[in-house]
C-alpha cells in the first residue's frame, strides 16, 4: 500500500491529541502526538510513538520517565507549538503553564498520565515506547480531537 493512501485512510480514526513531556538534563522536552493508547490495566501500561529520526529519542530513552497531557478542546495552540519541528524546546515550554510536578505536566489539559518507560523498540519509521503508569488526574472538559488531516471537536 502506498504511503498517502495509508495515512488518509487511517486519518478517518479520529484520535485524541497528547503533548508528551519528559525532563533530560534538567530541561523539558515535548512533542505532541496522537499515537498514545493504553495497552494494559494490571498493570497500568501505556504506549506511544515518536519518529526514529527526532531528537527527543534520546532524552526518552536517557530519562526512562514521561508524561501525557491530554489536550482540551481549547488548546490547539499547545498543540501545534508543541507539534512545529521549527519551534526549539524552549519555544515549545514558552507559553505553557506547568503544573507543580516532577515532570512537565501542562495546566488546562483533560488530565495526565506519567510514569517509567520500560521498554521501547524501533517499528518503522518510528520508535515505540511502552511506559507503566505511576501517577496521574483527570479534569472535567471535552478533548481535542484529530481526524481527516486537521482538528474536530465534539458538538
Amino acid at each position: 500500500m502506498n504511503a498517502q493512501d495509508f495515512r488518509t485512510i487511517c486519518g478517518q480514526f479520529a484520535t485524541g491529541v497528547t503533548v508528551i513531556t519528559t525532563t533530560h538534563n534538567n530541561v523539558p522536552i515535548g512533542f505532541t502526538a496522537n499515537s498514545f493508547t493504553s495497552v494494559s490495566l494490571e498493570p497500568a501500561i501505556v504506549l506511544f510513538c515518536l519518529k526514529t529520526t527526532s531528537e527527543s529519542n534520546a532524552a526518552f530513552q536517557e530519562s526512562k520517565a514521561f508524561a501525557i497531557n491530554i489536550l482540551s478542546d481549547a488548546q490547539e495552540d499547545v498543540s501545534n507549538a508543541f507539534a512545529n519541528p521549527k519551534n526549539s524546546q524552549e519555544a515549545r515550554f514558552a507559553n505553557a503553564a506547568l503544573e507543580t510536578h516532577d515532570l512537565p505536566v501542562l495546566k488546562d489539559t483533560l488530565g495526565y498520565l506519567s510514569g517509567n518507560i520500560v521498554k521501547h523498540e524501533e517499528m518503522g519509521d518510528h520508535i515505540v515506547y511502552y511506559g507503566q503508569v505511576t501517577d496521574g488526574k483527570h479534569y472535567a472538559g471535552n478533548p481535542l480531537l484529530y481526524a481527516k488531516g486537521g482538528y474536530q471537536r465534539l458538538p
